[in-house]
């Protein structure tokens, strides 16, 4: 993996018929955290939601006759044509002239509408942004992620800020963002790929195989027209970097299906288990080189394969055979993920005078918040945990509050304190020495951890001292004097002016100990921002609190993700409320938090208000101000329908 320069993340919650869309827009230049987190608006568009659907069902299907399933034909009817890449013709305007034309109509005037609403003055204001912000001849990642699947129809690449920065590609992704996971890969000296080919009734996939079989430093495997089980067993008993497929496959409903031979059909679901297991191997792409794709990504989500490339709509073979070559030929080149399927994408256009929106079928699916993707990639080690292989995620912003040691007055009270301590513990500073000798702990920083240590048990040791975080503050002010950017005695030390009410200083520390790349110290600051009235800016913040979780650390993903679910019912969204909840619930059941906004959100039946509500009760620990306030609601709500917990 390699750094991208610019990461541009567009939010869309809502829904194009109704009620329009609130938009997060996050902007992290040169490899940074977010510096910019702005929120605009999209209003609602039904007309346009309408052509949207209108263009591809009744104006482009309708030239791939008889290559699509009649809108008539139940799902059952095996004698129903079904979706397949489109066989080729000698030329769609000399057989539908008229549907030719019409198609060619209709995209032009979905791409003026397209453009006009996001002329809207609301978002407008982002465009202008994004453009202040970012340089035309720097790569740039832009990441749209909406669960609306109109928005994945509309051509993204038509809007003049992707045409004008040319290094611009447009992926999609869901709004709940999640963590994948892979294992270590190990280093080799060929990518491996897994080529299925399915069902060949109608298409060639023979110039699939005869490039893929030509990739240099590739080692591919082809099932062709296989079985259920061969998938299966490829799937668990090997690791792959690539899947490709080319054959058959459509969407029904939201469910996508692939045709393996003239038996059997799959639904991706279906083999859930064996990709859950290739990703965990190391599988980072999968490419669907066939119709209809846009069903295929909610189980590619689902799978938590990190990115995928898929087909809108129906696709000629020409079409399919042409993206792959220009694609991989480029990729396995050197050339990035990102420009390699912008460059393949757009060379399209020139099929476009017997395929019509041929540059517009092929699409980015997105699984991870992060893409950095080249062929070399493959061959070498690759660290999983994002930020520790990462350049770009050095911290964002140099803070410019006053340094820990800028004060005599404290420093010479630290030193007294530390003096007499070590005249106290004079077999501790044995240690200390002894350790330092035997390069066992290493210079300064390894004191700030010490200290900070020191600090953790003042708290949680019972002791006779009647103000033990005063003794223990003074501990972690020694870590920073030692090492000024030692995440946990920021944190520690936020936790204690946050206890003590002073909120500008625990925001301070929060900060810092984020932009050391600290998980609890991002959720903290999120905390605050809801506290404060900012519930947009603390869902921005928490997704990136995600990205720093590291393994082992069940109670902060519980907090983060109880935290978004805050965010989101302040923001009345609350079906990502009750998602961001439940994931909560699930990590942590017992804990009465999540619970307690559980039960605050709307619409809730009452059996599992009376759930959520007793747990709520029993089991919140009255420590933070805001618990204790959801817990007395949820108490009111309790009175008010005559219930006892």
């Amino acid at each position: 993996m390699v750094a991208s320069n610019n990461r541009v993340v567009l939010k869309l919650d809502g829904d194009l018929d109704g009620q329009g869309f609130k938009v997060f827009l996050e902007i992290g230049v040169d490899g940074q955290l977010p510096q910019i987190e702005v929120m605009g608006y999209l209003p609602a568009n039904p007309q346009l939601a309408q052509q949207v659907r209108h263009h591809w069902r009744d104006r482009y299907r309708t030239i791939g006759a008889p290559y699509i399933r009649s809108p008539e034909s139940s799902e059952t009817d095996t004698d129903a044509e079904i979706p397949y890449r489109i066989k080729p013709k000698k030329s769609f305007a000399s057989h539908h002239e008229t549907r030719f034309v019409a198609c060619q109509t209709s995209a032009r005037q979905l791409a003026q509408n397209f453009r006009q609403w996001l002329a809207s003055p609301e978002f407008y204001r982002l465009d202008l942004c994004l453009r202040e912000e970012l340089a035309k001849d720097e790569e740039i990642e832009l990441l749209i992620r909406c669960d609306d699947g109109d928005i994945k129809k509309l051509p993204w690449h038509l809007w003049s800020f992707c045409q004008r920065y040319s290094r611009t590609e447009v992926s999609f992704g869901s709004l709940v963002a999640t963590r994948v996971k892979t294992s270590q890969p190990k280093p080799k000296s060929q990518v491996k790929i897994l080529a299925i080919l399915g069902h060949g009734d109608n298409i060639d996939t023979s110039c699939d195989r005869q490039f893929l079989t030509h990739l240099p430093h590739a080692n591919v495997e082809f099932l062709v027209e296989p079985k259920r089980q061969e998938i299966n067993a490829k799937l668990w008993q090997d690791s792959w970097d690539i899947i490709f497929f080319a054959g058959h496959s459509q969407t029904i409903g939201d469910t996508g299906k692939i045709y393996l031979n003239p038996q059997e059909s799959l639904e991706i679901a279906d083999l859930s288990y064996g990709f859950q297991e290739a990703v965990k191997r190391g599988l980072t792409l999968a490419i669907f080189n066939s119709c209809d794709g846009l069903g295929l990504v909610q189980k590619i989500e689902d799978w938590q394969i990190p990115i995928a490339i898929v087909m809108r709509e129906l696709v000629p073979d020409r079409v399919a055979q042409q993206f792959l070559t220009s694609f991989l030929a480029q990729f396995s080149q050197g050339d990035s993920f990102r420009t390699s399927v912008r460059r393949a994408r757009e060379q399209l256009q020139g099929l476009e005078g017997e395929f019509p929106c041929a540059s517009w079928l092929p699409i980015i699916y997105q699984n991870c918040l992060d893409l950095r993707l080249t062929w070399q990639s493959f061959l070498t080690p690759v660290a999983t945990e994002v930020f520790a292989k990462i350049p770009e995620v050095q911290p964002a912003i140099t803070s410019d509050l006053a340094d820990i040691k800028n004060s005599d007055n404290q420093t010479s009270n630290q030193t007294n304190f530390l003096g007499n301590w070590l005249k106290e513990n004079p077999i501790k500073l044995g240690i200390l020495i002894a350790s330092l000798m035997l390069g066992q702990v290493w210079g300064l920083p390894s004191l700030a951890n010490y200290f900070n240590q020191q600090g953790q048990a003042e708290i949680e040791t019972p002791s006779d001292v009647e103000r033990p975080w005063v003794r223990a503050k003074r501990w972690f002010q020694l870590a920073l004097w030692f090492d000024r950017n030692h995440p946990a005695a920021h944190v520690n030390l936020g936790n204690m002016y946050d206890d003590l009410g002073q909120v500008d200083k625990a925001k301070h520390h929060y900060t810092r100990s984020y932009h050391r790349l600290n998980a609890v110290g991002c959720n903290n600051l999120s905390r605050l921002y809801i506290r404060q009235g900012q519930p947009e800016r603390a869902s921005i913040t928490l997704m990136q609190c995600q990205r720093l979780l590291k393994t082992n650390q069940p109670w902060t993903e519980y907090s983060i993700a109880k935290n978004q679910g805050w965010a989101a019912l302040e923001q009345q969204s609350y079906r990502l409320a009750r998602h961001y909840l439940d994931t909560a619930i699930d990590l942590e059941p017992n804990e009465g938090a999540a619970h307690c906004l559980m039960a605050q959100l709307p619409d809730l039946e009452e059996s599992q208000f009376a759930i959520h509500a007793e747990i709520c009760i029993d089991n919140v620990r009255d420590t933070l101000p805001e618990e204790v306030q959801w817990k007395a609601r949820v108490q009111d709500q309790l009175d008010a329908r005559g219930v006892k917990p």
